[in-house]
């Protein structure tokens, strides 16, 4: 039989989600979809939400070239030029980059002046307080004067390192968003049209005074709500990961499942295999700690997960058998939950999906 195993992508949830993102503010919309729209699936992606929005971001020059081929919208290379080739292919192709060091503005300087676009935009990097990429206070504004020389399409931006809505997130956020209407202050006399970019998902739903004139919603379109107290957007989930068993079987008491025995059946039990493992993107760190929903009952995951199987504990469940749907997240088990079962975040998992995973889309 063919594997059962199946990540389902909502393609109306997908939609829905960043309708609602953009009821919300006035900003343009420039969605994050780097590393195969978290596990989505690009060209879908793509497909569905690319006239409801006015540019995406990707991280590396490989995904802005693949994007490219696939919209004629705004792209975002978020990591910028590595070299002068990918400088050059950048201009050429029209594809917006960001700017974050002062090895990248040496780039600029050797490069020939005569064959920089007009359709495309430098984004300049400042760095307020994530200390990964981009210019500190010190160096800004000179970043800027020599950047200009080069391009007058311009936008500053800055990331936030956390844009939650507890306590010391909202410190941290609300002291960032003071260091950057600083520095946008003083670079609009020298460019009053400058564009500003500062906002996440999680400035989009917290900060509105982050908002400006782009905001970079990632994790938000496809129905996280990490960081979120409540979902007041009624964001939904666009991913359902799901598979059905491909043995089911009887354990005695006293016998171990799995890799180096981890769990031990404490009463005669019935095991159910389930074909996904860490390969798969089902991680090791779900071992005896997640549950899955077959046929809407909880059963836990039990032993340790392996490349290709997980054992699942079925013995309190009713009218369980081969054709009973499990779900490993989806709508009724949210994978925000699901992330803190093992100890990560829902990004991680989402992005781990791997490509022997079949991908069915759906529009529902």
């Amino acid at each position: 039989m063919s594997r059962p195993t199946i990540a389902e992508i909502n393609l109306q949830a997908l939609k829905n989600n960043v309708k609602k993102l953009r009821k919300i503010s006035t900003s343009k919309l420039y969605p994050v979809v780097k590393a195969n729209a978290y596990g989505h699936g690009l060209k879908q992606v793509i497909k569905t939400i690319n006239n409801l929005v006015s540019g995406f971001c990707v991280a590396t020059f490989e995904e802005a070239i693949e994007l490219k081929k696939l919209t004629t919208k705004s792209v975002l290379c978020m990591e910028g030029p590595y070299d002068l080739k990918e400088l050059n292919i950048f201009e050429k192709n029209h594809i917006d980059y960001v700017i974050h060091s002062s090895y990248q503005i040496a780039l600029l300087k050797k490069f020939n002046k005569s064959f920089l676009s007009k359709k495309n935009k430098i984004w300049i990097k400042f760095d307020t307080g994530m200390n990964r990429l981009g210019f500190k206070e010190s160096e800004i504004i000179n970043a800027f004067s020599n950047i200009l020389e080069f391009k007058k399409n311009l936008v500053l931006m800055s990331h936030f390192s956390s844009a939650a809505s507890t306590k010391s997130s909202k410190k941290e956020s609300k002291n960032q968003i003071k260091i950057f209407k600083k520095y946008e202050t003083k670079i609009k006399r020298n460019k009053p049209n400058i564009l500003l970019s500062l906002c996440n998902s999680g400035g989009l739903l917290f900060y509105q005074e982050s908002h400006k004139d782009i905001a970079r919603p990632g994790i938000s379109i496809y129905g996280s709500q990490e960081g979120l107290k409540r979902n007041y957007l009624d964001l939904e989930q666009v991913m359902t990961l799901k598979s059905k068993f491909i043995t089911i079987k009887n354990v005695s008491k006293g016998s171990r499942v799995g890799y180096d025995g981890t769990w031990k059946a404490n009463t005669d039990s019935k095991i159910g295999i389930l074909p996904i493992g860490y390969a798969d993107g089902y991680s090791t760190g779900m071992s005896n700690q997640a549950y899955v929903l077959v046929d809407n009952q909880k059963a836990p995951v039990v032993g340790r997960v392996s490349m290709d199987l997980t054992a699942i504990d079925l013995t309190l469940l009713k009218k369980v058998d081969y054709d009973s749907n499990v779900v490993l997240w989806g709508p009724e088990l949210k994978i925000d939950k699901v992330a803190k079962f093992c100890g990560t975040i829902p990004y991680e998992l989402m992005t781990s999906v791997s490509e022997r995973v079949r991908r069915k889309f759906i529009e529902k």
